[in-house]
């Protein structure tokens, strides 16, 4: 543990201390002529200090990093939402009959035949009017108006 921590008070004491400033001594050998120690020491290093590049902020860098890219042209946009249609009426007209001033008409749905009048509910049908000519009902769900042909005014 003590060795340790020895290393560790030598390593942040070497990092302190600037070694490029000290000159460099080097030994003197016997029979080494006067003339080689005339020759110039080396330059000492410079130490340059490098800028740091300016960084940007962590949040400018959080783009979508694999976006996803295609040679297909983009969808269109999305287009209005057509509102709901009341299907078509499932009465075929088989006939009409006149009591006591009353128009009541026969209809026939999924091979059952009903007799209705003015008023009556059918499924999803009521019966809102009925003429010599036309018949008219009205879509309960959607409150629309549909209409069915019951022959000529005569």
């Amino acid at each position: 543990m003590i060795v340790l921590a020895v290393a560790l008070a030598a390593t942040i004491a070497a990092s302190l201390f600037d070694v490029s400033t000290l000159d460099a001594v080097e030994p003197q050998r016997a029979g080494v002529a006067a003339a080689a120690s005339a020759v110039p020491a080396p330059p000492k290093p410079i130490a340059a200090e490098v800028a740091q590049p300016l960084r940007a902020p962590f949040e400018s860098q959080a783009a979508d990093l694999f976006p996803v890219r295609s040679w297909q042209p983009p969808p269109p946009p999305p287009s209005k939402a057509e509102a709901p249609k009341a299907p078509p009426l499932p009465f075929r007209y088989l006939g009409k009959v006149l009591d006591e001033g009353e128009i009541m008409v026969f209809l026939e749905q999924s091979a059952r035949t009903h007799l209705v009048r003015k008023g009556d509910l059918l499924a999803d049908y009521k019966v809102e009017e009925i003429t010599t000519s036309v018949m008219t009902f009205i879509y309960v769900p959607l409150n629309e108006k549909q209409s069915l042909t019951i022959g000529s005014a005569n």
